[in-house]
């Protein structure tokens, strides 16, 4: 990517900007040095650090054909249906550079129409593998290259810049990884809420009973409540590889229903030692990830108590917060004692400046997006950074003041002394 010695004469738009997914990318499009404009039919909501339009995608006003004219990326953050619809609106007004970006959940319907239309500027599909609301840092993001140039080469080392993890997938094998990655989950999800909605047992009543699974799936639930409908749907009826995913889910719950059904207790143990096999090494990781994860889900389940009982059941959880907080810190700094194994053997120095930077701007990220102060994450890593310097400083050995004299930007920025 080339640094913007004049951001202002390049030109992002995104539309749907009002949506979480077309608002993150307004938002680091932005953070790359691009100057942006969200357009939407709905007001965008608190634009930080970029500019923002009402009108409608679908019959250009004389401003927007305007901005169209001078930009050199189009992001179509739409539902198939819409997209569809613009896109005979807008390709008139685009330059031939201009990189024109979908962000479909299906890709191969789309992949189709570029290829017979020949559109003439280059063409490429994002697929974010996560919520708009969510950090991108760290997360992946599917890239489809249905017609590159520079320009696509040049969003990927912005998006990369920021932290994405990009992986390039054709339209086809895009549709195929999603009707597991996403068909099947959502589809098992939604079949729970509605056994639940028609099962005619009081919500309130299961939560109180319910154990850590069922709060799992439940909270997927309501994730997936937040979202407009039509995503789910796009997915579940657009993607040509849906229906199979389903066919073989829908039969893995038939044979778990013919062996409980037939007292097929030695099928269904072999059936579950299949299982243990697919995980194959993942599966410790997993399981202690999901420990975690039920012990988070019980801290923020709603419940019914009231007066000294709920404050006992407050403070509970506090402790078992707690208690993953400490082991948590403990993993990490077991982690830098790794490093600093490493270090001592290439002569790195201690604790590298853009790595702090990096840490404290992802963790920050983070905590704005669960309403954690900034200040409070500074503090907290301020205290770990400057034990990790510690620890480093025993595994590496030296004096002292030579080793901090070899970064000192470090101390000075961070706080560590």
């Amino acid at each position: 990517m080339t640094t913007d010695t004049c951001p202002n004469e390049r030109l992002a738009i995104v539309v749907g900007a009002a949506g979480s997914i077309g608002r993150m990318l307004c938002e680091q499009l932005n953070a790359t040095g691009l100057k942006v404009l969200g357009v939407d039919l709905e007001p965008v909501p608190s634009p930080q650090g970029y500019e923002a339009m009402q009108g409608d995608i679908c019959a250009p006003s004389t401003s927007l054909c305007q901005h169209l004219a001078t930009a050199h990326l189009l992001v179509l953050a739409l539902s198939e249906q819409v997209l569809l619809k613009a896109l005979p609106a807008l390709v008139p007004h685009l330059a031939l550079d201009c990189l024109l970006v979908e962000t479909l959940s299906i890709k191969s319907a789309f992949a189709t129409l570029v290829r017979d239309v020949s559109l003439p500027q280059p063409v490429a599909g994002l697929n974010p593998m996560f919520s708009g609301d969510l950090a991108p840092e760290g997360r992946p993001v599917v890239v489809v290259p249905y017609q590159a140039d520079a320009a696509f080469d040049d969003l990927r080392e912005r998006l990369v810049s920021r932290g994405m993890r990009l992986f390039t997938l054709t339209a086809q094998q895009h549709d195929q990884a999603m009707a597991l990655l996403q068909t099947v989950g959502h589809s098992m999800v939604l079949a729970f809420g509605h056994t639940l909605a028609s099962s005619g047992v009081p919500l309130a009543q299961l939560i109180e009973l319910a154990p850590p699974p069922f709060k799992v799936m439940l909270c997927l639930l309501a994730r997936m409540m937040t979202n407009h409908p039509d995503v789910y749907w796009e997915i579940q009826a657009g993607n040509p590889a849906s229906a199979a995913a389903r066919e073989q889910a829908f039969a893995q719950l038939q044979r778990l229903d013919g062996h409980a059904r037939n007292d097929s207790h030695i099928e269904f143990l072999a059936a579950m030692a299949s299982l243990r096999n697919h995980l194959e090494h993942a599966q410790p990781q997993l399981a202690a990830s999901c420990r975690q994860l039920f012990e988070v889900v019980q801290a923020q389940t709603p419940g019914t108590e009231g007066g000294s009982a709920a404050l006992g059941s407050h403070r509970e959880r506090i402790d078992r917060i707690d208690d993953q907080l400490i082991d948590l810190v403990a993993q990490r700094l077991d982690i830098i004692r790794e490093v600093a194994d490493s270090k001592k053997g290439s002569n790195t120095p201690v604790m590298q400046p853009e790595r702090v930077r990096q840490v404290l701007s992802r963790c920050t990220a983070r905590g704005r997006t669960l309403n954690v102060p900034a200040e409070l994450i500074k503090q907290l890593y301020h205290a770990i950074i400057e034990q990790s310097c510690q620890l480093e400083y025993d595994v590496i050995g030296g004096p002292r003041q030579a080793l901090r004299a070899v970064t000192p930007e470090v101390f000075s920025q961070t706080g560590v002394r």
